[in-house]
């Protein structure tokens, strides 16, 4: 065999050779990592995610704040153009908040906003004062001056919003009111029914805020601050249960 031709097959038997050699060493790593201990995590699809919470969030929003009034068709290609996102988060977003009560889908799957009724006001706002009820039993402790200080200032501005006929403003400073003693109850479960629920009163007190004077509002908040500064207990449980009790004659009087 020529010399040339014999350094030829030589090289490429050696260059074979290492190639097989990586190649074995690429597979052996691979096998290695397979049988490791440590398990390797999922792909978990982030961004999808945190878009379904967005849209759940702002369309959820909407709702509450009658820019999606009730009985509103709700079309996922519409959503997805105003949110600036594709349809697949808009639709989970969207089951989600069918199962919140705030959306309805017909057998024919139109899906709207779902309406508000009379006879929701009164099957919740009983639920609600109940709860709250049992919140301020069990914030009594924790309701320190900072917290009667807080609910004192969401107070005057409740006062300022009624005065101006700002309903929004007025929801949002009542709504503040009542979150220091839900939060000062230190009662997770407590917490989570009732922020379901106050979705719900947000809804109806919208739908009916109507003219109804609700400056003894202000007044029943402000008796219910005196009587926790003193001690009165059972006097402060009293005027929470007619605050809630007047909310409901404000959205549903008597004949």
């Amino acid at each position: 065999m020529p010399v040339f031709c014999a350094q030829f097959t030589l090289s490429r038997i050696a260059s074979c050779s290492q190639a097989v050699l990586i190649v074995y060493c690429i597979q052996y790593t691979i096998s290695t990592a397979w049988r490791c201990d440590v398990p390797l995590p999922e792909p978990v699809a982030v961004s999808r995610v945190y878009l379904r919470d967005e849209a759940y969030a702002r369309v959820r929003d909407w709702i509450l704040d009658g820019t999606l009034a009730p009985g509103e068709p709700l079309r996922d290609e519409t959503l997805a153009l105003a949110l600036g996102m594709s349809r697949t988060p808009v639709r989970e977003a969207l089951q989600r908040l069918e199962d919140d009560g705030l959306v309805v889908t017909t057998a024919k799957r139109r899906t709207s906003v779902s309406p508000v009724s009379l006879q929701q006001a009164r099957e919740i706002f009983p639920m609600v004062a109940a709860l709250e009820d049992f919140a301020l039993k069990c914030a009594e402790p924790r309701l320190d001056d900072a917290a009667l200080r807080a609910m004192d200032e969401a107070n005057v501005r409740l006062a300022e919003a009624l005065e101006a006929k700002d309903a929004g403003a007025a929801m949002a400073a009542d709504i503040a009111f009542h979150a220091v003693i839900i939060e000062r109850s230190s009662n997770s479960e407590l917490i989570n029914v009732l922020g379901d629920l106050k979705f719900k009163v947000r809804r109806i007190d919208r739908a009916f805020f109507g003219g109804a004077d609700r400056s003894a509002s202000v007044v029943d908040h402000q008796e219910l601050i005196a009587a926790i500064r003193r001690g009165d207990r059972s006097g402060a449980r009293r005027v929470l249960r007619r605050n809630w009790g007047r909310a409901l004659s404000w959205i549903n009087p008597e004949p």
